[in-house]
């Protein structure tokens, strides 16, 4: 390969360690990249508010593909937004999840993610801990009259609650009359909901051609399932080594874990 032009990297258990943290390595590689003309774009399941302080860590304002492919898009630090894509959830499947789930699991912690909002009905043991691992508090608000109003796209649901209530809800939401999501486990205890089609392989591939390159032209660091395909579409595929062996398999190449300077070490390949 030769010098890629485009460097997309997944976050959690993968530019993070285990401690939250982005590795001294990990940024002195990075800005090396950025510095001989590579673009540099985060690709995550969270908000682009809640990437917007790891890309200034990392010295990068690029694009970033939020909601696993749901919103292409920059972001500012007073939460503008610059979209360049998104696939959002039909509003008529919002407020029926949100009713569904309200009333048969009420225990349930359901959030709303529009654009930078993350709108939540309370602020209880779930969202705090949400809250804690991105940095930012959600906005309470009741989810139906915001969902009812539909004056901003949704292009995220999160459900957080006990391994058999989000069985249960997963279970539901396989039916006929819930045709137009994708949902899946990210934990045992969440279920992420997004548009059908909706991948972050499907958004990289729209950006690739946006900026008039080739998948060629790409290299892609990820550590789980919901990365494999990006990992698969791009030049070159680098597993983490803390990702479960198929990831590793379906990649061109494997790096250390996310606690060690891995992605670094292969940055340092071509730049």
């Amino acid at each position: 390969m030769t010098q890629p032009k485009l460097i997309l990297s997944d976050i959690d258990g993968t530019l993070l360690t285990d401690e939250a943290t982005i590795l001294p390595a990990t940024i002195t590689g990075v800005q090396a990249a950025v510095q001989q003309g590579a673009t540099m774009v985060l690709a995550s399941a969270r908000s682009p508010k809640g990437m917007w302080g790891l890309a200034q860590q990392l010295g990068i304002d690029s694009t970033m593909i939020a909601y696993n492919g749901a919103l292409t898009a920059k972001t500012t630090a007073d939460d503008q937004l610059q979209v360049f894509e998104e696939r959002p959830i039909k509003p008529t499947l919002t407020q029926q999840i949100q009713a569904l789930i309200a009333e048969q699991w009420p225990q349930a912690s359901i959030n709303i993610y529009s654009n930078n909002q993350w709108l939540v009905s309370q602020l209880g043991a779930w969202e705090q801990q949400e809250a804690a691992g991105i940095g930012y508090q959600p906005q309470v608000t009741a989810l139906a009259p915001w969902l009812a109003q539909a004056k901003a796209p949704v292009h995220k649901m999160l459900v957080m609650a006990d391994p058999s209530v989000i069985t249960a809800i997963d279970q539901h939401l396989q039916a006929p009359a819930f045709n137009g999501i994708d949902a899946y486990r990210s934990k045992d205890t969440y279920l992420e909901i997004v548009a059908t089609g909706v991948s972050k392989a499907v958004a990289l591939e729209t950006l690739i051609a946006d900026d008039q390159l080739s998948s060629a032209d790409a290299i892609a660091f990820g550590d789980n399932f919901n990365d494999l395909a990006m990992l698969e579409l791009v030049g070159v595929g680098v597993a983490m080594g803390n990702a479960p062996k198929a990831v590793q398999q379906g990649a061109d190449l494997v790096t250390t874990d996310n606690n060690h300077n891995g992605i670094q070490q292969v940055l340092n390949r071509y730049f």
